[in-house]
């Protein structure tokens, strides 16, 4: 029996072609993460522990559960539509629905894994579905970031070359519009390449240079005093410094009833995920909102500008500053009289 053939038996209830379509559909699966995972990606290597397990979990929903099966599926390819399609269309389509899911499956695995690598993708699709950069759109069937078509069929720019001139653009970046527009510079110069490039994969490159810049950065400030401090010490220091602010910021905005408890609790991640990236640096720089957003993914700029931004803004100050009353007084922390 053919895809065709199986995907009407199984939308019309029968369960053995349902257990074919999902073995067809985890194939598939299987297949498209095997491509990613050649890359050689060290940050993959935490998901692929068991490529098999990934690729169920990517196309669960798909299949849902008992009186909802393949609700998804059907929405998205009706008996209709099915009839007129031949065997070859089908099958093209249904491969655009699965590289679809594995791709919100990797984002899901991402955000949980490293929750800086998530914020930098949630950044550029919303660059790129408020068409921020002429010509660059957002695919969410095959999850490329893709620009107007060259003349004719090319193949993709390989990830360590895209690596390699991205670096070299770095100091133009300071947000994912800017991050958008280069990789389109990018692509314009290097003509025998295609003009679309995976957006998780970008996100990545650009994770990864950031952080080796950064880190660039802080070996030249530092030299080997830095050496001196761990990572661990710093969250400690922000840590105890966010509890002593705590206890009056508490009284401020909770016992006078201007916020709720479970927002303040919110506030002060946010207000320690603005410090952990000034200070311990491990992603790119971001504004106020992008970390606010993380927690309060329902709120809209223009909201938070309105309501929100004063408090965040007045929480972060007041434990910055005790926060470099603390590393003055610390050894080797003279840098930080500059900020």
């Amino acid at each position: 029996m053919n895809i065709k053939d199986t995907l009407i038996s199984a939308l019309q209830g029968d369960k053995h072609s349902i257990n074919r379509l999902c073995d067809h559909f985890r194939r598939i699966s299987v297949a498209y993460l095997r491509t990613k995972a050649n890359r050689n990606n060290l940050l993959l290597s935490h998901l692929y522990k068991n490529i098999d397990d990934l690729a169920l979990d990517c196309i669960a929903d798909l299949f849902g559960q008992e009186g909802d099966c393949l609700s998804q599926i059907e929405g998205y390819l009706d008996d209709t539509e099915i009839e007129k399609l031949k065997e070859s269309e089908v099958a093209t389509k249904l491969r655009r629905l699965i590289f679809s899911k594995v791709n919100e499956g990797l984002y899901r695995n991402y955000r949980n894994f490293d929750p800086s690598l998530s914020k930098i993708i949630r950044n550029l699709k919303r660059t790129l579905d408020e068409g921020k950069v002429e010509g660059a759109r957002y695919d969410s069937n095959t999850g490329d970031i893709e620009f107007e078509e060259k003349d004719k069929p090319r193949a993709n720019m390989p990830e360590e070359i895209l690596e390699i001139k991205l670096s070299s653009a770095l100091s133009r970046i300071s947000n994912t519009v800017d991050a958008v527009q280069e990789l389109k510079n990018i692509l314009i110069e290097e003509r025998e390449y295609s003009s679309k490039v995976s957006l998780v994969s970008f996100a990545v490159i650009l994770r990864k240079s950031f952080a080796y810049r950064l880190e660039m950065e802080e070996k030249d400030k530092l030299g080997n005093s830095m050496s001196l401090y761990k990572e661990r010490e710093l969250h400690t220091f922000i840590k105890n410094c966010i509890a002593t602010e705590r206890v009056q910021l508490f009284q401020t905005y909770v016992s006078s009833g201007k916020i709720n408890e479970k927002h303040f609790e919110k506030y002060l991640l946010v207000v320690k995920d603005i410090l952990v990236a000034d200070f311990i640096k491990h992603s790119p720089r971001e504004g106020y909102f992008e970390h606010f957003e993380f927690y309060f993914p329902e709120i809209s700029y223009e909201r938070y500008r309105d309501e929100y931004r004063k408090i965040i803004e007045y929480m972060a100050k007041g434990i910055r500053q005790r926060l470099l009353l603390v590393l003055k007084n610390e050894e080797n922390f003279s840098k930080f009289d500059l900020w």
